[in-house]
């Protein structure tokens, strides 16, 4: 019985020791996952109350059909067998922004709006630097500009899109 005494308290204490290790990282985990289920459930009770996707989808798809009329398809022809392209129209004036490295070289540059109407374009200046060029069309009917951006400083997260070529 004395050797009961003086073992028992360490006894226990190596026993208290073994079941903590062992159960607490298995408390720890029950405990982030039931805190992830919370969390997944809350967001998904917020999803179910608002029709935040469905606004989502409208502002998309209202951003593309305000896009689209300003996207074109460009096609080259020249040293090489031919390239391809997409721009956007910058001003009534029929002036249209694309990448330099697409009309390098070329001895022709075609324009086709999202209408499908197609017309010849000229090169009136490119900076092989910044890799942009600006075609010239005559202005006419279909040529509208792309809405530009209003000087605010954009954010960090903030969400930005990029719109080519509506022929693929």
């Amino acid at each position: 019985m004395r050797r009961f005494v003086s073992f028992g308290p360490a006894f226990v204490v190596l026993l208290a020791v073994l079941a903590t290790l062992v159960a607490a990282p298995v408390i720890v985990r029950r405990a982030s996952i039931a805190q992830t289920q919370a969390r997944v459930t809350l967001a998904q009770q917020t999803l179910d109350e608002d029709d935040f996707l469905e606004r989502l989808d409208r502002a998309m798809t209202t951003l593309a059909e305000a896009v689209t009329p300003s996207v074109v398809h460009v096609d080259v022809r020249g040293g090489r067998v031919g390239a391809s392209g997409s721009g956007w129209i910058y001003d009534t004036d029929g002036h249209i922004v694309t990448n330099a490295h697409v009309v390098r070289g070329s001895r022709e540059v075609g324009v086709q709006f999202s209408s499908g109407r197609r017309t010849s374009a000229r090169i009136v200046g490119m900076d092989h630097f910044t890799d942009i060029a600006v075609l010239k069309v005559d202005a006419g009917s279909g040529v509208i500009p792309a809405r530009r951006a209003t000087g605010i400083v954009p954010r960090q997260g903030q969400s930005t899109f990029a719109f080519g070529s509506p022929f693929g």
